[in-house]
């Protein structure tokens, strides 16, 4: 599945009169991420999930823009973040580097970081995290571990790398 830029999906989404709608009722509202999940061989099994974040309820509003340009609404929920952490706002003209040259950076990355490691579906989030806009990918290993590769959306360079145990050992 192929996903549409970024840009072009915000454009056409604030065009929606389900956009419209909320926003009106709710202006506070921030865009917060884009999200999507992804098969072994990175490429996309789901349509945008596009985010809007509501700081005054906080709950998050999702809208799903599908292969056939159609946009829905899911319904509204709470945010899946530590108490700690603050949902920032993604600053879209901040992207520079599109999802399919981003995809190819990870490509080439993950085999250099994670060489050993056999990969299973993951997903890719758009957002910000301390000022800056990452493409955060992450996917879960044969040997159930997660491997995450945040590369910048402005630079394209790799901000940061892990890998985290989904077990713990004895």
């Amino acid at each position: 599945m192929e996903l549409p830029d970024v840009h072009d999906a915000v454009v056409e989404l604030k065009q929606n009169r389900l956009f419209t709608s909320l926003k009106e009722a709710h202006p506070q509202g921030v865009l917060s991420h884009f999200f999507s999940s992804l098969d072994s061989q990175y490429q996309a099994k789901s349509a945008w999930e596009i985010a809007f974040y509501d700081p005054k309820k906080e709950k998050i509003v999702v809208f799903v823009h599908n292969q056939a340009g159609e946009i829905t609404l899911q319904k509204e929920d709470d945010i899946f973040k530590r108490e700690s952490d603050v949902v920032e706002e993604l600053e879209i003209k901040s992207v520079v580097i599109p999802f399919e040259k981003a995809r190819t950076i990870f490509a080439g990355k993950v085999k250099e970081l994670f060489p050993s490691m056999v990969l299973g579906d993951g997903f890719i989030v758009l957002q910000t995290i301390l000022g800056k806009t990452l493409w955060n990918f992450t996917f879960i290993t044969k040997t159930l571990q997660f491997i995450n590769i945040k590369i910048n959306a402005a630079s394209g360079e790799v901000d940061s790398h892990q890998t985290v145990e989904l077990m713990q050992k004895n």
